[in-house]
């Protein structure tokens, strides 16, 4: 079980990784929205520069192409059919708007292209023309678009109107329609109008949440047509914009649990993995490591302890090797619990046990810490068999290799058992 204080530091950590991951997002939608939006106008500005070099045609037989009034205007039509096409599949393949374009028209003053061609729009018009307004002047009085820039010292991408939602009246479609005067010499030439399905930035913010994992919303409190006159405008200028995205408070705890569990598992993986690599590193019988783990000669040491039981083989004839291996493990045991736990315990061979000690700073400790190590044995039989252990120690000033400090310690141990064994000797160097 994860302990108290790794559950609130591994909670911790999933609630920064996933306010990162949704900030990180968040940050990379409003790109997206700024990006996109700032495609559209640069496509509209191409636009309009292919419009005013558009040669003049008899255009009677385009099929893009409606006349408000009656009389011929041969020579007067401006061949856009093309240039329409090309733009309306622009503008419907940017992810913004993808899919959502309802339809393109370029309005002049006798004469529009529309694309696609409905006849709905031819009878819209017609509408316009039975009560006396051209279709033309109409969506000049109608927007309060300015004729000439010059009179009313305005810029030119200020003169932008957006309209809706609104329901269109024969399909009962939910649109928003952009008025984009073009103006050439800062008079008006004609006015181009976008239709976009109402919900195009709803569907984009459903596609970028499906593809990023978040479930980031537009804030319902804004209204849609302010918001796109806005981000144009600011676009074509460099003005910084806040987009009103919001988070949904419960996705963000949803991703923060699933974070917090696969940190978990993660986490308990990661113990179970160690636990079973130590344990493959142990020596069964004892528990201390097995010393070709250790095995390394220019593994630098400070200090060293050698420990040898005393009179083993004897323990071993006289009361069989199962015996003798259990006084192996209760003279390990007792090792293990007077050692520090930063201190490595290694069974370097059959009765002999090495200590890499942590944290010996003094000969005064070490003499403490190897007195304790001879009663931990001696004090108490084991299965009513006197166990003793012999001992020989290295301490350094400085750290060496250790198969050097090996050598000076196994040289005390030989003094330890010389000299009548359940005792223990220290080199100091």
């Amino acid at each position: 079980m994860i302990k108290m204080y790794r559950f609130f530091l591994i909670l911790l950590v999933s609630f920064f990784i996933t306010f990162n991951f949704t900030a990180i997002k968040k940050a990379k939608l409003e790109n997206e929205v700024e990006e996109y939006f700032r495609y559209l106008t640069d496509t509209i500005y191409t636009y309009q520069i292919n419009v005013f070099n558009s040669k003049l045609i008899k255009g009677e037989n385009s099929k893009e192409l409606l006349i408000f009034n009656k009389q011929p205007i041969d020579n007067k039509v401006k061949d856009i059919s093309e240039t329409i096409d090309n733009f309306f599949y622009m503008i419907n393949e940017n992810s913004i708007i993808k899919g959502n374009l309802w339809s393109v028209a370029n309005v002049y003053p006798n004469y529009m292209y529309i694309k696609p061609y409905r006849n709905e729009c031819k009878s819209k018009v017609d509408e316009r023309n039975n009560i006396g307004n051209q279709y033309f002047n109409f969506l000049l009085k109608k927007e309060n678009i300015k004729r000439n820039l010059e009179r009313y010292n305005l810029i030119i991408y200020r003169t932008m109107r957006v309209e809706g939602p609104f329901f269109q009246c024969k399909t009962n479609e939910k649109l928003i329609t952009i008025y984009y005067p073009l103006y050439l010499e800062r008079k008006i030439d004609s006015i181009l109008l976008l239709d976009i399905k109402a919900d195009f930035l709803n569907d984009f913010f459903r596609n970028f949440n499906h593809k990023n994992m978040t479930n980031f919303k537009l804030d319902k409190t804004v209204k849609i047509d302010d918001f796109i006159y806005n981000i144009i405008v600011k676009q074509k200028y460099f003005e910084a914009m806040k987009i009103p995205i919001k988070r949904s408070y419960w996705f963000f705890s949803l991703i923060c649990l699933v974070v917090f569990t696969f940190l978990s598992v993660v986490y308990e993986f990661i113990l179970f993995l160690r636990k079973n690599i130590n344990e493959n590193k142990k020596d069964k019988l004892t528990g201390f490591y097995r010393k070709d783990c250790f095995n390394d000669n220019n593994r630098i040491v400070s200090c060293l302890i050698i420990i040898d039981i005393d009179y083993f083989k004897k323990i071993n004839d006289t009361y069989g090797h199962q015996m003798g291996d259990y006084v192996l493990t209760e003279v390990s045991h007792r090792i293990m619990a007077t050692i520090n736990k930063s201190d490595i315990g290694i069974r370097w061979g059959g009765e002999e046990f090495v200590i890499l000690v942590d944290d010996i700073v003094n000969i005064t400790r070490l003499h403490l810490k190897l007195n304790a190590l001879l009663h931990a044995i001696s004090d108490q039989k084991i299965c009513d068999i006197d166990v003793t252990i012999s001992i020989g120690s290295f301490l350094s000033s400085s750290n060496i290799i250790l198969s050097e400090a090996f050598k000076y310690a196994d040289d005390a141990l030989y003094q330890s058992k010389k000299t009548g064994r359940n005792k223990y000797t220290i080199t100091a160097y």
